[in-house]
């Protein structure tokens, strides 16, 4: 059970500071009563060393030689039921230290998963402690990127700030497949005054031949994370809509590049896509 919270939510803490308290009541008593076995151990371990050392003093007196043996064994019992009276008592000891959370790094109370008074398992969340130093950037990226990435450059920028910051690569991790997306996080050059959740901008050109890009309001994105778009085909005198699926890459300004399932001359349809069928006629406008 939680006994003491002595943080809040913001706090800022350093590596060692108590954090919370677990009710100690169950764990002292068996503590005490480890450390009242434990001396009860130490006093019969001292009272057989005695009895040997006397058997040994009268040995040269023909002290029975069988009673000396008995003696020593007596001894090495009570030497190993000593060191297990110890184990007792440090594991108590070391329950009761663990009943103190205390932070394990430098950062800052993002979160308070329990309250005082509340009955907690092994496992249980009790806190969340972020260091706010080693925060990472995480972006979801088209996987047409993936095999182009090597040399790419990054750039993010914090919500609301207008000013793009260079960052670093730390690792590509690959999603399931079907969202056709994977992971890319990064750290950037400099520090940034950033918290956990903060919506960040990123900005990655990566290597590749110049290809189509088409307006972001052109992309049709299904459920199984694949992407499309609309094309206008004349056939005879008019023109009707067909769907290409595309393969997409890096967006800048509005403009998102095209990787594959485009090529020149295609026309793209931006406006009143979203309610298009397959060969419906369409009229065609520059606007």
């Amino acid at each position: 059970m939680v006994s003491e919270l002595a943080v809040e939510m913001g706090d800022n803490v350093t590596q060692g500071e108590p954090l919370l308290s677990l009710d100690t009541r169950d764990i002292t008593l068996e503590n005490q009563r480890a450390r009242a076995d434990l001396a009860q151990a130490e006093a019969e371990r001292d009272e057989a060393q005695r009895l040997v050392n006397e058997a040994n003093q009268l040995s040269a007196q023909n002290f029975a030689a069988s009673d000396r043996r008995q003696r020593e064994s007596r001894l090495a019992a009570a030497q190993a039921t000593l060191e297990a009276r110890r184990a007792d008592y440090a594991l108590t000891q070391l329950q009761l230290e663990r009943h103190q959370i205390r932070a394990p790094f430098d950062g800052m109370v993002t979160q308070r998963e329990s309250n005082v008074g509340e009955w907690v398992n092994p496992g249980d969340a009790l806190l969340t402690l972020v260091d706010l130093a080693s925060l990472r950037l995480d972006f979801s990226v088209p996987l047409s990127a993936y095999q182009r990435f090597e040399g790419s450059t990054l750039a993010v920028r914090l919500e609301g700030d207008e000013q793009w910051h260079t960052a670093r690569t730390l690792a590509r991790i690959p999603l399931d497949a079907s969202s056709r997306q994977f992971l890319l996080r990064a750290v950037t050059d400099t520090p940034l005054e950033m918290l956990p959740g903060m919506a960040v901008e990123g900005r990655l050109q990566v290597n590749g031949e110049s290809g189509p890009s088409v307006p972001r309001d052109a992309l049709i994105r299904r459920p199984d994370g694949s992407v499309s778009v609309w094309l206008a085909r004349q056939t005879d005198d008019t023109w009707q809509a067909f769907e290409q699926r595309v393969e997409i890459g890096s967006s800048h300004q509005g403009e998102v590049a095209v990787n594959e399932g485009l090529s020149a001359g295609d026309r793209v349809i931006v406006v009143g896509n979203e309610r298009l069928e397959e060969g419906q006629n369409v009229t065609l406008s520059d606007d």
